[in-house]
């Protein structure tokens, strides 16, 4: 029995004791992975470069309270998505969200969340009511 090579720094020093289909494997692997590693840092970059530039550029929309890293969608054009304020009825959340483009246009709208609201009796129902009018009337004030 052997100890194994304590000393190799890459899998290139243990090639004396391999196969040549495990050194074939190896270099396979390693030609792939480098390319992938190079095509993961090359967009990165790109995505860094873009963000920094539009974020110095492009401020953030009336009324978020928080953006998020610019992205690029499908079609190769570059957006952000933001949050605006939040109210809270009962279990229920009722907030303003929205998506900014590099150009400064956004559009927003409202979304509810809650975790097991179940039935609503009429107050509650009242609540969220007067929540989604007050999230409407603030949408229509940001345009």
């Amino acid at each position: 029995m052997t100890t194994p090579d304590d000393t190799a720094a890459t899998w290139r020093d243990l090639t004396d004791r391999l196969t040549a289909a495990q050194v074939a494997q190896l270099e396979h692997l390693e030609h792939n992975e480098l390319g992938a590693l190079l095509q993961m840092a090359r967009q990165w970059a790109t995505e860094n470069t873009t963000e920094a530039a539009l974020s110095d550029d492009v401020a953030p929309p009336a009324g978020a309270v928080r953006t998020f890293s610019w992205q690029l969608d499908g079609d190769g054009k570059w957006f952000r998505d933001f949050e605006g304020t939040t109210r809270r009825a009962g279990k229920a959340n009722v907030h303003i969200c929205g998506r900014q483009d590099a150009g400064g246009s956004s559009r927003r709208w409202i979304a509810v969340g809650c975790r097991d609201l179940g039935a609503l009796d009429a107050a509650a129902a009242r609540e969220l009511a007067a929540a989604l009018a007050d999230a409407s009337d603030e949408l229509g004030r940001l345009g």
